[in-house]
């Protein structure tokens, strides 16, 4: 399985980090209540795995693709990310 590069996001206060995990929710993944770790997404049926770092005193949120189907190109995936960070109060870095 292909991974794709760390994408950054600022802003990501513990107020938004909650937000995103009630987007996950919605959305039907669970984001971890900590500041790493991992988390799987099923998209039409393919599993999309992540892992993340969130840096409480500088609000920033590392975000890497580390397993997704070779079809699904990483472009389309930062994509989908970036909205649910938006969404969330978060902002592309």
């Amino acid at each position: 399985m292909a991974t794709c590069s760390t994408w950054m996001y600022k802003g990501i206060s513990p107020s938004v980090f909650r937000a995103l995990q009630q987007v996950g929710r919605r959305q039907g993944f669970a984001i971890p209540n900590t500041a790493s770790g991992k988390f799987t997404i099923s998209v039409v049926s393919m599993n999309v795995g992540f892992q993340y770092a969130w840096d409480t005193n500088a609000q920033t949120l590392l975000l890497q693709c580390d397993n997704k189907p070779m079809l699904l190109g990483c472009g389309t995936i930062k994509s989908f990310a970036d909205k649910i960070i938006a969404e969330s109060g978060g902002k592309p870095g």
